[in-house]
């Protein structure tokens, strides 16, 4: 996610993808470089998908996106609920390889 690599590949696999600021609005690039299609899921907020490369998007509100293969999506969302929130493929098989992170909303 904006070519920071999810924990597990970082000097410090506990550290928050990102630390992000109450109430103010973000997108998150993604990216699918892999030949597997991923829930991506967010916890403690919701999101718009605002762009797919693949596809027309609706602009609906959720907490989940199935990326595709070779697939990049904007997704927009406001940090509006402060803590510390998962944000992760929901394949059990693909978090155990590392495929989960979280951000911190102070």
């Amino acid at each position: 996610i904006n070519k920071v690599p999810w924990p597990g590949d970082t000097p410090d696999p506990t550290a928050p993808l990102a630390e992000l600021k109450l109430g103010k609005s973000y997108i998150i690039d993604m990216e699918n470089l892999t030949p597997h299609a991923h829930p991506i899921h967010l916890h403690g907020m919701s999101f718009k998908v605002l762009s797919s490369s693949t596809r027309p998007v609706q602009p609906l509100v959720s907490d989940t996106y199935l990326i595709q293969p070779d697939e990049k999506v904007q997704l927009g969302f406001v940090a509006d609920n402060p803590g510390d929130w998962l944000l992760h493929c929901h394949i059990i098989e693909h978090q155990k390889t590392g495929m989960t992170s979280y951000f911190r909303v102070v």
